[in-house]
């Protein structure tokens, strides 16, 4: 990694370079251990934007990160970018339509299908971007294979250093999966497939686990009529679970609460009411 990368054990601020705000963004919150929205920062130095292709070239974003509701200890005062404002649209249709959104790519136009050969070239590039991201930020080359499942196009990280910083932080995976979805701008059309990014194959395990769990789960509160409340705290896990009970004709589900306290609630179907207390499962 570069000598002026700054890692913190403790929360305490760490100044990052990287190709993009966005980049920087993600090395960021890899280092503080946090998610994107948990991170604060201002920008120390930004040149010339050059975008996602000169991701090779020397460094033209530097920033100062730090934990929100920390001191900020930096010399210079910047406004964060604000985050929009959703109102009051329930979780479940904003995860779904951010994914839907970040899948259909930027500018999608109605284009001719891919061909075979280009299919195939598009994956190589992807396949080859993701290793260059994580060979900066592991400091080291990473292996990166890939996969079409399903619809979707698997990269499979192998490296420990990546596997930890996704395990502390799951954010980062899907960080990931964004700036790979942007990468392809030269095709102003729909991606033929969804990106997923795995690590050693741990994140598609962790899919099969919530789906069996969320089957177990409906077939619980079907049988009791009553309802039950999911703590996690990975709005992904979220979604997984959202996704697996869809087209479940015996419950549904709904999103409660907000912020870091959000949480997943399984109701019968019938039930619109809660009767008593849900209970609280917690893995």
């Amino acid at each position: 990694m570069s000598n002026n990368l700054k890692s913190s054990a403790n929360g305490s601020p760490v100044k990052v370079e990287a190709k993009s705000l966005e980049q920087a963004l993600v090395k960021a919150a890899g280092l503080l251990g946090l998610t994107q929205d948990d991170v604060q920062y201002q920008i120390i130095k930004e040149e010339t934007s050059r975008g996602l292709f000169s991701f090779f070239k020397n460094p033209v974003v530097i920033i100062e990160a730090w934990a929100k509701g920390k001191p900020q200890q930096a010399s210079r005062s910047t406004t964060p970018r604000p985050k929009s404002d959703r109102g009051a649209r329930s979780e479940r249709r904003e995860e779904r339509q951010r994914y839907q959104d970040d899948d259909e790519g930027i500018n999608a136009v109605k284009a001719e299908p891919l061909t075979d050969a280009q299919v195939a070239a598009l994956t190589d590039e992807l396949q080859d971007f993701c290793a260059g991201i994580c060979a900066r930020l592991a400091g080291e080359e990473v292996a990166v294979t890939t996969t079409v499942d399903d619809g979707r196009l698997v990269l499979n990280i192998d490296n420990e250093y990546i596997a930890q910083q996704i395990g502390k932080n799951s954010k980062l995976a899907e960080a990931l999966e964004h700036i790979l979805r942007k990468k392809p701008r030269h095709l102003r059309q729909e991606l033929p497939f969804r990106i997923f990014v795995d690590v050693s194959g741990v994140r598609r395990k962790r899919e099969e686990e919530l789906i069996q769990m969320a089957h177990d789960l409906s077939a619980k509160v079907h049988e009791n009529k009553r309802p039950i409340v999911l703590n996690y705290k990975s709005s992904y896990d979220r979604k997984i679970i959202h996704m697996a009970l869809d087209k479940d004709d015996r419950v549904y589900t709904k999103s409660i609460g907000s912020g870091p306290n959000r949480k997943l609630m399984i109701l019968p179907q019938k039930d619109a009411q809660m009767m008593d207390e849900p209970e609280i499962y917690e893995e």
